[in-house]
């Protein structure tokens, strides 16, 4: 169990670092699309699900405390306080909470994970779409090795996520459990 932890954390926190350089680099500000932010939630949200599987002694409230505050240290670090950051830190709580709650209420630890993976997915594929298009646009093919190099950045994100996304979709669909152990675990989940 605490390898997938790790594991969520690992991508999360990948995911977020790669989402808060990629939202620098661009010339669009941040405004313009609301890709970045949510790959942004995504990526810190599924990253907390990770730390609260490893620390599952810590009370959910602190995770949702988290989820409020990232938003805010990442603006001190850019020095810029934008109106919209303090509704989206709330936004980033309420869903931390709302993971939290349906964990507890329905013993599936991987319902929100499911959900960032999904948006993680769906952001990924947007950028590989992106990048293809750009390789296809080109005048000429290019070498073998050149593919590679082309290629690697892109399937280790997505071997990270469809990875992940299979795990969690496996143990939110009930991992075929006798109908008996589901109750159980869900009482069990209440009980804490």
């Amino acid at each position: 169990m605490k390898f997938w932890g790790v594991y969520k954390l690992t991508v999360g926190s990948l995911a977020a670092a790669e989402t808060v350089a990629g939202m620098l680099r661009t010339a669009y500000p941040p405004e313009t699309s609301i890709w970045g932010a949510f790959t942004l939630a995504a990526s810190v949200l599924l990253a907390i699900d990770g730390l609260a599987e490893l620390f599952e002694w810590v009370h959910r409230w602190v995770f949702v405390a988290i989820a409020v505050v990232i938003p805010i240290a990442i603006s001190t670090v850019s020095d810029d306080w934008p109106q919209r950051l303090w509704m989206f830190s709330i936004a980033m709580g309420f869903s931390e909470w709302v993971f939290q709650e349906l964990k507890r209420s329905t013993a599936r630890t991987d319902i929100g994970a499911l959900a960032c993976c999904a948006v993680l997915a769906v952001s990924l594929a947007n950028t590989t779409v992106m990048v293809f298009r750009t390789y296809w646009d080109e005048p000429q093919f290019w070498p073998l090795g050149q593919i590679f190099k082309f290629m690697a950045p892109i399937a280790l994100p997505w071997t990270l996520i469809l990875i992940m996304l299979w795990r969690s979709g496996h143990e939110v669909a009930g991992r075929g459990l006798d109908p008996r152990e589901d109750v159980a675990l869900a009482a069990e989940a209440v009980d804490r």
